[in-house]
């Protein structure tokens, strides 16, 4: 089996000890989207023991110009990103351990799936970033170091967190808002690679026993521009989280039933139930199979899954968002 992995053994800050570990390691990677599949894939190349992948989605043709492993007949079928990367991840490297889980990520139970898996590491890979707040939250919380990506546009990020530095609330004290997301402002596919290469290049600097870089690294794949800055002074001694460990994410014991996303899109959460349900609801399912139903409704498409979400394309303002969704939803009652 060494000789499988012998190109990234012989690198000597690596080497036969890295590799060791490497094979006994369990990563969590949230979100099977462009940052994630190709993190799951790098890594499954490189041998590591187990991962476990957690998404929500499935795959749609406009996935496919930067997540790599999937291609247009997981698309046509409307498979779960999860259960497509699974199989794709299989023919890579048998043994490799694969655990997926298709469910949403929220408050209620990134928790327990993180004590559930007992991961070494988690790899970020979603797609917003309110999100990474909550992460940050239960990754601090349990001790487990996590590797913050995120790109849109041209432009990338990577930091390394662990439990004992500044933590993401200490970088950036609130979410955002300049409204940049993938669906508004593209993206494009190099600094997907970009940051896949730097959050797994710090998993492998902490395999190796060096730990993480200690830095903040932006890119600009268009602009071809690369800057690391050193995070040490950027540790606050007052952040609620790493410094106070108060958790004020964790602690919500439910997600809201109405949720803006990227672009024109909104999500809906309803029952459990309203999948089976799904012929009452206005509109025409277009094409259904186990996991997701197309529904279209006058000049809005819809994607419910199983559990009860649904993914609402086509409206423009939060007003609307309601009306609709109570409009929907009165059908379920």
């Amino acid at each position: 089996m060494i000789t499988r992995y012998n190109r990234q053994t012989r690198y000597q800050r690596f080497g036969a000890p890295g590799q060791q570990c490497l094979q006994t390691m369990h990563v969590m990677i949230f979100g099977a989207g462009a940052l994630g599949s190709n993190i799951a894939e790098m890594l499954t190349r490189m041998g590591v023991h187990e991962i476990s992948v957690i998404d929500m989605d499935i795959v749609e043709l406009s996935n496919l110009h930067r997540q790599a492993l999937y291609d247009e007949a997981d698309a046509q079928q409307m498979l779960p990103k999860v259960e497509a990367l699974k199989s794709k991840l299989n023919k890579i490297n048998t043994t490799v351990k694969i655990n997926i889980l298709y469910e949403e990520l929220t408050a209620t139970n990134i928790e327990k799936l993180l004590s559930d898996s007992n991961p070494d590491i988690v790899m970020d890979g979603m797609d917003h970033f309110e999100i990474r707040y909550l992460i940050n939250e239960a990754c601090h919380k349990l001790q487990i170091p996590w590797i913050y990506g995120a790109a849109v546009g041209s432009k990338g990020t990577v930091y390394a967190i662990d439990y004992k530095g500044p933590c993401l609330k200490c970088l950036l004290q609130a979410v955002p808002s300049t409204g940049e997301s993938c669906a508004i402002n593209g993206v494009l596919p190099p600094v997907i690679n970009q940051v896949v290469s730097m959050q797994v290049s710090e998993l492998m600097r902490y395999v190796a026993g060096e730990g993480f870089s200690k830095k903040l690294i932006t890119i600009d794949t268009f602009d071809l521009k690369q800057q690391a800055i050193n995070i040490d002074s950027l540790k606050n001694d007052r952040c609620h989280v790493c410094k106070q460990g108060e958790y004020e994410l964790l602690n919500k014991t439910r997600s809201s039933q109405i949720e803006s996303m990227c672009g024109d899109a909104y999500l809906f959460r309803f029952k459990r139930q309203a999948f089976d349900y799904a012929t009452y609801f206005p509109g025409h399912i277009i094409k259904e199979n186990a996991f997701a139903k197309l529904i279209q409704y006058k000049d809005v498409n819809c994607t419910l899954f199983k559990d009860g979400r649904m993914n609402v394309h086509g409206i423009e303002d939060d007003s609307t968002a309601r009306q609709l969704y109570e409009e929907f939803n009165k059908q379920l009652k």
